[in-house]
């Protein structure tokens, strides 16, 4: 009887406190995280771990700078306690929809906010400086006049700044992990540094410095490693090349001596392909964004076949 009304008692005890409340460090369930591009997803999880449940916004087959998300997504999206998005206009739609969040807001992380960002002005791309760092690069990128260049994500070394405010960003959301977020942090920092060492290694051997891609994606990856795009295919999204500025890339990739053009996977290959043809080259694909196979959600994969891609077109 007794052992009965013990095990009564101890039942309703924990049902009136709750397992949280005898145990803080348990969470009843993951935080909400909302993540606008499959690497900044990627970024949660790794700093999150099974703290956190993550909803990436823009398909991986779809191109941030054209996808406008559906009713349905939008509203999983605001149930976050933290969004993560690049800024620089490539997502066009994500201010409106901050704006239209009622109640309490998530805490909001801007990849691209305070980075040094490489600018298009009257034509020419420059770099603006940022934290204090001078920079004297001149790239050619061809988003809007007046806009940045968002790819700030595919140059390892800027990823760990966009990791350090995505921790400190976690950690004002679910405070009582701060030292989980703060330990997972530093062992992904370590690898971000690991791969920026092996970019760096393996950039400088490469014979051929000019590059040719569809879209300028890969610009900041360019000024961290010496390299040159010497040529874009689509200036800007959906804006196809001139026959006169078409024939003008046969020229740049014959001039540079290039046996490789760089598709992505979010546009057709058709254009590349075309000037492939005509300069006498051929076509391997770089991916801004990931999601696909072989390398998935996993942004150290991703930048790896990136690697391995280019080190077979200018080795």
């Amino acid at each position: 009887m007794w052992y009965f009304r013990i095990c009564y008692l101890l039942v309703a005890f924990l049902g009136v406190l709750g397992v949280p409340a005898l145990f803080p460090g348990a969470q009843a369930a993951p935080l909400p995280v909302a993540a606008s591009i499959t690497p900044l997803g990627d970024f949660c999880r790794q700093l999150g771990g099974e703290l956190v449940q993550v909803q990436v916004i823009i398909p991986p087959a779809a191109s941030p700078h054209t996808f406008e998300p559906s009713p349905g997504i939008l509203k999983r999206a605001a149930q976050a306690k933290v969004l993560v998005y690049v800024g620089a206009d490539l997502e066009p739609w994500l201010p409106r929809f901050l704006a239209s969040l009622k109640g309490k807001k998530p805490v909001v992380v801007v990849a691209s906010e305070g980075l040094p960002l490489i600018q298009e002005v009257s034509g020419m791309a420059v770099e603006a400086t940022a934290k204090g760092k001078d920079h004297d690069h001149h790239h050619h990128h061809h988003h809007k006049a007046g806009s940045a260049n968002p790819h700030v994500w595919l140059d390892p070394v800027l990823a760990q700044d966009i990791c350090r405010r995505l921790a400190a960003a976690l950690i004002q959301a679910d405070p009582a992990h701060a030292e989980i977020y703060q330990r997972n942090l530093q062992a992904y920092l370590e690898k971000l540094e690991n791969l920026h060492k092996r970019i760096q290694e393996v950039t400088a051997g490469f014979k051929q410095r000019e590059f040719v891609s569809f879209h300028p994606s890969f610009t900041y990856f360019a000024r961290r490693y010496g390299l040159k795009e010497a040529g874009v295919i689509e200036v800007s999204p959906g804006r196809e090349p001139s026959p006169q500025a078409l024939q003008g890339l046969v020229k740049t990739v014959r001039q540079a001596g290039l046996k490789v053009v760089f598709s992505e996977p979010q546009f057709s290959p058709r254009l590349a392909e075309v000037l492939a043809r005509e300069a006498g080259a051929r076509v391997l694909m770089l991916d801004p964004l990931g999601g696909r196979p072989p390398y998935g959600d996993d942004y150290l994969a991703l930048m790896e076949y990136n690697l391995q891609t280019m080190a077979e077109a200018m080795q």
